[in-house]
């Protein structure tokens, strides 16, 4: 007799049932050289082979949990916006949200970014491609709604203007969970300047030719 087949909500669930058991081992027992079909299947009471009708390969199971981390972090930040209205404020806590979830879940927070054997295998992956951009895509919302109401400068776009963002505060994040703060300064103290260091940038970015290009509102032209 044939095997009947789940319906799409009853795999969903298996699925996420089978990720949560890996998140738990991989944040737990030692990253993912702890991580085997094998322990996820003793861990559920499933059979050796159940959890490769889910994912085809550990590949595939760590682009899964790399897209869970990215949809831990976006959801992070945008439960820490929610009932703030300028644009301004909601940058500056979208900062220390993300740096203060990195800091408290190192290893979810790894996972994001480090590790990758194969950065191709991660490209593969549209679950992952979407997850991560839907995560910086908080950040780009809310710079463009800064820019379009005035409380940041117009003149970098506001894709360009997120990456710097979060080249900023992962490399907080990466200094403080190195030990790397020794030296006068401590990512408490550094967190709140780096919204500070943003805006400024911006409102002296000069573009290819070296000239100014100011705020755009701000220029006059003449006929």
């Amino acid at each position: 007799m044939a095997r009947r087949k789940d319906s799409e909500s009853v795999r969903q669930r298996k699925r996420d049932d089978i990720l949560d058991a890996a998140m738990a081992v991989f944040e737990k027992e030692g990253g993912l050289e702890a991580l085997s079909f094998r322990k996820l299947a003793a861990e559920l009471s499933l059979s050796y082979s159940a959890p490769y009708r889910y994912f085809p390969s550990k590949e595939a199971l760590v682009n899964a949990l790399r897209a869970r981390s990215y949809r831990w972090i976006e959801g992070v930040m945008l439960a820490s916006i929610e009932g703030i209205e300028s644009p301004e404020a909601q940058l500056e806590t979208l900062a220390d949200a993300y740096i203060r979830a990195g800091i408290e879940r190192p290893e979810r927070y790894a996972l994001m970014f480090f590790n990758v054997e194969d950065p191709s295998g991660t490209t593969r992956s549209l679950e992952l491609r979407a997850a991560k951009h839907d995560a910086l895509n908080v950040c780009t919302r809310t710079i463009a709604a800064a820019q379009a109401c005035g409380e940041l400068p117009a003149t970098v776009d506001p894709l360009t203007a997120s990456h710097l963002f979060w080249t900023a505060a992962h490399g907080l994040v990466s200094l403080q969970v190195a030990g790397q703060f020794e030296m006068g300064r401590s990512v408490q103290a550094l967190t709140p300047t780096l919204i500070h260091t943003l805006r400024m940038g911006m409102e002296h970015y000069e573009n290819a030719t070296g000239r100014s290009t100011g705020d755009p509102r701000e220029e006059t032209h003449h006929g």
